[in-house]
């Protein structure tokens, strides 16, 4: 076992010289600068419950704080002034956790741990209704404790081949743990396992508070003025080597979540930098996310820790809330807060950081907005996929999803943070009016014919005018296959940042896409994101199906993409299915004297037919547009016995 190392740091030195009886002014000694911290990760496997854990009398108490999807849990729907029940839950002990036992660990000692969580392999059958942990510190075992289950978020939060798991457990360090797990059927799921982190332990840890950016100031409107003070990512020594910069931004933030962590409230102010790193290596090395999930975390000394990279000047998505991750940030208060209230310096940056960013954003914060469900799975959210859901603008985890957090003495705290926060934010409209942008919106410059409405090129090259006070530019892009409703402007890509007004763009083949542009000036502000051109691609050649009559692939350099279907044949057809919302149907064909007539059709409805006999041979594309925006299988159909050679299908979709 590994101990974790603990240092403590002071930033000034007083000499006593007691033979003279002497004392020397204090000398200032510099802060130790944070540094990138290796963690230690160990895991303990649960292959199913163990029979002497089991005959334990304690094995299955009631966790503090459970979290399970009751159908009658109440969540906090109502904004401030309206009826019902303010976000809350049950107390923790009102009833056993649902579901049937599938996994119960014997006490295992580990490395030394700040960090914890329970995973399991994503895309299991089995249904988790409860995690618990219990940890051993100073010799002396801890209640259970419930860990809220946050699987594989969709939403721009999921990630190929990430790991199902728990919400971060938190000790002030423990060497020892029990898990227990329970789900619908009573089977295990596939790869469960404790994972504990020991982030180590550096020289700065004691000062990450004492190093934080300073907070903003007046400076003209442009949103920092009320921001707190800041500790960025290498001041509580982030390995940037673990995880990278996720690229999904959300286009405007609509609504605020408020998260805790479960496990200790113990933790010492020098421990803080030290359990967020341990958090960022749970979510990256556990989780086998691209970074932590949550915006920013705020410890119980009032410490604001930067969390998702670049969180601090754009509104990266995070991980904050399945189903509802884009369009919100999320804030972790870092402790368990079902049965210890926050401290009222926890509860002061909150407020300030919200205020901050709901100044910066335009983002109103009294009132409801509706959510649309985006979609996560097993992240127990209370809605459907699809569903819009109206709630606060400043609200708890438990609001949109079937969880304790931020559990119910924080919850309670919402209605006041809210009228905090609010008038935090039109303290800040008084005094310096409206944030402006320092960059205006940006003119894009005419594409070409082989650009839009479809991009026959995989690559191309799109431009725009120059803007004023712009030292580079962002690029971003939105997109859906022609199978997918396009997303919302909510939610945004970011492709590559350029010094100049041009950049050579790259879509696969049978997307739609919306480019983007927006300023970036000398200081680092983004400026409105302004549209550069919505267009499409060609589907695959392969997704064009050949379903009666008799179909040969021809090449040649002249084709699209070097080949074409060829048929001399009546009835011949090329289907394309599923397609969304179509508007157009463009065809990219071979054309010639004598050549075939090609009806096109959405489902049964013809609409329109193609004439490839034309006086000379030339590669061209022909047109037909629907009446109305039509969804469904398309079909190319051949009308006449003479050649038809098709190499490129494209739907405009607006």
């Amino acid at each position: 076992m590994k101990p974790l190392v603990r240092r403590t740091t002071t930033t000034s030195l007083v000499l006593v010289l007691s033979a003279g009886g002497v004392l020397l002014p204090a000398v200032e000694l510099p802060l130790p600068e944070a540094s990138a911290v290796t963690p230690e990760l160990d895991e303990v496997r649960l292959p199913g419950v163990d029979p002497a854990a089991r005959r334990d009398p304690s094995a299955l108490r009631a966790a503090q704080g459970h979290d399970e999807a009751h159908a009658d849990a109440p969540a906090d729907t109502k904004a401030d002034g309206g009826a019902g029940t303010p976000d809350g839950t049950r107390s923790a002990d009102a009833q056993a956790a649902p579901g049937r036992l599938a996994a119960l660990s014997p006490r295992t000692e580990t490395l030394e741990f700040l960090v914890a969580g329970v995973t399991w392999d994503a895309g299991t059958d089995e249904e988790v209704t409860e995690v618990a942990l219990r940890v051993r510190e100073d010799d002396a075992w801890g209640a259970w404790q419930s860990v809220g289950v946050e699987e594989v978020g969709a939403d721009g939060a999921g990630v190929p081949g990430g790991r199902a798991g728990t919400e971060p457990f938190l000790s002030a360090g423990a060497d020892a743990v029990q898990a227990r797990v329970r789900t619908v059927s009573g089977r295990t799921p596939s790869g469960l396992r404790v994972d504990v982190v020991d982030p180590g332990a550096t020289a700065a840890d004691a000062n990450a508070g004492a190093t934080a950016q300073p907070a903003g100031s007046a400076n003209a409107a442009t949103g920092d003025e009320i921001r707190p003070a800041l500790v960025p990512r290498g001041g509580w020594g982030a390995d940037e080597s673990l995880g990278e910069v996720w690229p999904e931004v959300s286009g405007r933030l609509d609504a605020m979540y408020v998260h805790h962590t479960a496990g200790t409230n113990s933790y010492s102010r020098s421990q803080s930098a030290a359990i967020v790193r341990g958090i960022y290596a749970y979510h990256t090395q556990s989780r086998d996310w691209p970074d932590i999930g949550y915006q920013f975390l705020v410890d119980r000394y009032g410490t604001v820790f930067v969390g998702r990279r670049e969180a601090a000047t754009d509104n990266p998505i995070g991980a904050q809330a399945g189903g509802f991750n884009t369009g919100t940030i999320g804030i972790s208060a870092m402790g368990s807060f079902d049965s210890v209230s926050p401290t009222s310096s926890l509860l002061r940056s909150l407020e300030r950081l919200l205020a901050w960013k709901a100044y910066r954003y335009h983002m109103p914060v009294t009132g409801t907005v509706g959510l649309p469900n985006g979609g996560s799975s097993g992240s127990g959210t209370r809605s459907d996929p699809g569903d819009v859901v109206r709630v606060p603008r400043i609200l708890g985890h438990r609001t949109t999803n079937w969880t304790a957090c931020p559990g119910t003495h924080l919850a309670e705290r919402l209605p006041a943070i809210r009228r905090a926060v609010n008038a935090m934010k039109n303290a800040a409209l008084d005094r310096y009016g409206t944030v402006r942008f320092t960059t205006g919106t940006i003119t894009a410059r005419a594409a070409k014919g082989n650009q839009y409405p479809i991009q026959w090129p995989a690559r191309t090259r799109f431009r725009w005018a120059a803007e004023p006070g712009a030292v580079r530019y962002q690029v971003l892009e939105r997109y859906a296959s022609y199978r997918s409703p396009m997303p919302n402007e909510r939610y945004w890509r970011r492709i590559v940042t350029v010094s100049g007004t041009s950049a050579n763009l790259y879509a696969a083949e049978g997307l739609s896409v919306q480019y983007a542009v927006r300023a970036v000036d000398r200081n680092g502000r983004l400026g409105p994101i302004s549209h550069l051109v919505r267009t499409t691609r060609p589907v695959a050649f392969a997704s064009m199906a050949r379903t009666t009559g008799t179909w040969a692939l021809v090449r040649n350099g002249a084709y699209f993409r070097d080949r074409a279907w060829s048929t001399v044949h009546a009835d011949s057809r090329l289907v394309v299915s599923d397609v969304e919302r179509v508007t157009q149907v463009r065809v990219m064909t071979a054309t010639a004297p004598g050549r075939g007539r090609v009806a096109v059709y959405v489902g049964s409805t013809r609409v329109g037919v193609l004439d490839t006999d034309r006086p000379s041979a030339a590669q061209r594309v022909l047109t037909v547009r629907l009446p109305r925006t039509m969804s469904g299988r398309v079909t190319l159909r051949t009308l006449d016995d003479a050649r038809v050679r098709v190499s490129g299908v494209a739907f405009v979709r607006w």
